[in-house]
């Protein structure tokens, strides 16, 4: 029986070893779960925008994705390159957490547009919401915030597009996101460095946080469009 035992037990080390090693080779994935380590909300102030009743037109993936396949940031020396995108009208599907699909929910939340982003040095995921009005933006905003306690239980924050893959480590490390309310819009957009493991040693994402920023741009449009439109209906034609 001596051999036997003595036979299971290396091959049960050798098995464990096994594992130890794939661990140390792919490196910490996230939790389940993940949340950021820093968190911030702004608002843009675009009150053209404020409720869906002006600006009554969906979201559509050529708007907000278009043709680019990339975020090219020449001031912050960041490129990201799109890897998972997508438009749903399930807004849940793209946060975890109960509270926080009730807060969607009790902001009338439409449209979810989703994209997950990677680049030499960082990965990126940004979120933008269809909402009610503005208030109802900074209600789903301060929703997501996570406490400020790290035992605490989250209520819940936005999923990780394509995290089976490329972005399975992020909220693995250090990671800092941004809430931005734009009228009734709200996006999201959260980084972190893809060498980064401990969400406990602080750096700065000021960088890639300013060019993930951009994923905002096609509001930036509507806000032109919206105000041409008004200056048309206020304009009156004299009478000869």
């Amino acid at each position: 029986m001596l051999p036997l035992l003595m036979g299971a037990l290396g091959v049960a080390v050798v098995a464990l070893a096994v594992v130890l090693v794939l661990q140390f080779v792919s490196g910490g994935s996230a939790p389940e779960n993940p949340v950021p380590t820093a968190y911030e909300t702004h608002d843009t102030g675009d009150e053209i925008l404020a409720t869906r009743e002006v600006d009554s037109r969906p979201l559509s993936e050529g708007e907000i994705f278009g043709d680019a396949e990339e975020i090219d940031s020449s001031s912050q020396n960041v490129t990201f390159t799109l890897a998972e995108s997508g438009l749903t009208e399930d807004c849940a599907s793209a946060v975890w957490g109960e509270e926080v699909a009730a807060a969607l929910a009790d902001a009338d939340c439409t449209q979810a547009a989703r994209a997950g982003y990677t680049s030499g040095d960082y990965l990126g995921a940004a979120v933008m919401f269809n909402l009610r009005d503005q208030e109802a933006a900074q209600a789903v905003a301060t929703a997501l915030k996570p406490p400020k306690d790290p035992e605490a239980e989250p209520a819940g924050f936005i999923t990780v597009p394509g995290a089976d893959g490329e972005l399975a480590d992020l909220g693995a490390g250090y990671s800092a996101a941004e809430a931005t309310v734009s009228g009734h819009y709200l996006t999201v957009t959260w980084v972190q460095a893809t060498d980064s493991t401990d969400p406990a040693e602080r750096e700065s994402l000021v960088s890639p946080l300013i060019a993930l920023s951009a994923f905002r741009d096609p509001l930036y449009n509507r806000v032109v469009q919206l105000e041409t439109l008004q200056e048309s209906q206020t304009t009156t034609t004299p009478v000869a």
